[in-house]
C-alpha cells in the first residue's frame, strides 16, 4: 500500500497515476455526500413567478358561474388605497384537468378542489412544498356552491397569506441589500436600524424626525421617520392623522408658503382617505396605515403606507412610513416594497443588529 504524506491539509500521492485516480475517486464521493447532506429544502428548485402573480389551479367543469365570480372578486379586487384601479395579484388560471407539471413550482399557488366528503369547507397552507420561496393554499368544499360561499367568508384571510409571502420574500431581499445612507442616518438618529431600498440615498435630517428618497420625477419611493410621546392610550387611526399632518406640513413643504405635504381628504365628506387595522408585527401590535397623500395647494400626490409602534421604554410612538410618488407609472411594487421596508425595522439596543452592507 502506498504511503501518503500530509501537506498543507491534503493528501498527495508520492507517485503514481492509480494513487492519484484513487484520492480523485475518494473526494468525488466525499463531495457526493457532502452534497446529499444537504437539508432537504436547498435541494428543492427555486421557485418561478414573478411578485404578486398568483397561478389558480381548478377543476374546469366548476369554474363557471357563482365560483368564478366570487373568486374574480377576491383575486382581481384592487389594491386597496391607490388612486387608480391596480389588482393585487396578476392572475393565471390552470383546469386541475391539465398537465401541471410546468406550474408546479410557482412560488404562489391556489388550489380549489372539490372533496364531496367533505363535512365543512377546509382552507389549508402549506409553505415549499415544491420549491423554495413557495406558498400554496388549498381550498376544500363538498359543492361549488360551498366553494362560493367559503371563498367570500375567507377573502382578507386568502389575500392575506399571498401578501405576506410576498412582503416576507422582499424583506429578505432587502435584509442582503439596501440603502447605507437610510440605515446609518436612522442608527444615529434614534438607535434603530431599517433596510429600505437601496435608491434611497437623498436625504433630510430634522430633530426627531428623517426623510430619505429616491429624488425621481417618476417611481420616486420615500421613507419617513418621526415620533411624539405616547398617551399611555391605544393607538388611533384619528391620533395618526393628527400627527402625521403636523410632522409633515413643518418637515416636508412645497415650493411656496402655503403648500406642504398632507393626508388626502374625501373632497366632499372631508374624511381622510385611509384604511387602517391593528396588526402583530414581529411579536408586537401595531397600527398600520394605508392611505393617500397630496401636497397641500399643489399637483403633487400618491400612496402611503405607515406603521406606528409603541415604544414603552421610551414612552415614544414611533412612526415608520413609504410614499410614492410615480404619476406615470404602476404603483403597486412600488408601494408594496416599501411596506416590506418597514417590517426590517428594528431597535439596535434590544434586538440583533440587521449588517449594513456598502451599496
Amino acid at each position: 500500500m502506498a504511503n501518503y504524506r500530509i501537506a498543507n491539509s491534503w493528501l498527495f500521492p508520492p507517485r503514481g497515476g492509480l494513487e492519484r485516480g484513487f484520492l480523485l475517486l475518494l473526494l468525488c464521493i466525499i463531495a457526493l455526500t457532502a452534497c446529499s447532506d444537504r437539508p432537504k429544502e436547498q435541494q428543492k428548485p427555486h421557485s418561478r413567478g414573478n411578485a404578486y402573480e398568483l397561478v389558480l389551479i381548478v377543476p374546469r367543469a366548476i369554474y363557471a358561474g357563482e365560483l368564478r365570480d366570487s373568486l374574480d372578486a377576491v383575486l382581481r379586487a384592487s389594491t386597496p388605497v391607490l388612486p387608480q384601479h391596480e389588482p393585487l395579484f396578476r392572475l393565471s388560471f390552470v383546469y386541475a384537468e391539465a398537465n401541471l407539471t410546468p406550474w408546479r413550482t410557482y412560488r404562489n399557488r391556489l388550489l380549489v378542489e372539490l372533496n364531496p366528503e367533505a363535512q365543512e369547507p377546509r382552507f389549508e397552507v402549506a409553505r415549499d412544498a415544491l420549491s423554495v420561496p413557495q406558498i400554496e393554499v388549498r381550498l376544500q368544499a363538498a359543492t361549488a356552491h360551498d366553494l362560493a360561499l367559503f371563498v367570500g367568508q375567507v377573502r382578507e384571510r386568502l389575500v392575506d397569506v399571498f401578501v405576506e409571502h410576498e412582503l416576507d420574500i422582499e424583506a429578505a431581499n432587502l435584509q442582503r441589500k439596501h440603502s447605507r445612507v437610510t440605515y446609518n442616518a436612522l442608527r444615529e438618529l434614534c438607535g434603530h436600524a431599517i433596510c429600505v431600498p437601496v435608491g434611497l440615498k437623498a436625504s433630510k435630517h430634522a430633530e426627531d424626525f428623517l426623510w430619505t428618497g429616491t429624488n425621481l420625477n417618476d417611481k420616486d419611493q420615500n421613507f419617513v421617520f418621526y415620533s411624539y410621546p405616547w398617551d399611555g392610550q391605544p393607538l388611533s387611526a384619528a391620533q395618526f392623522v393628527e400627527k402625521r399632518d403636523s410632522a409633515l406640513r413643518q418637515n416636508i413643504p412645497g415650493s411656496r408658503a402655503d403648500q406642504w405635504m398632507q393626508t388626502a381628504r374625501d373632497p366632499e365628506l372631508h374624511r381622510p382617505l385611509l384604511i387602517s387595522r391593528q396588526r402583530l408585527l414581529a411579536g408586537r401590535y401595531a397600527l398600520e396605515v394605508h392611505g393617500l397623500w397630496e401636497m397641500r395647494n399643489g399637483a403633487l400626490g400618491g400612496p402611503f403606507i405607515s406603521v406606528e409602534r409603541i415604544d414603552t421604554a421610551t414612552r415614544r410612538v414611533l412612526v415608520t412610513e413609504g410614499f410614492i410618488y410615480s404619476p406615470h407609472s404602476p404603483k403597486r411594487n412600488l408601494l408594496r416594497q416599501m411596506e416590506a421596508a418597514l417590517r426590517t425595522f428594528k431597535s439596535l439596543s434590544n434586538s440583533p443588529n440587521i449588517k449594513s452592507q456598502n451599496h
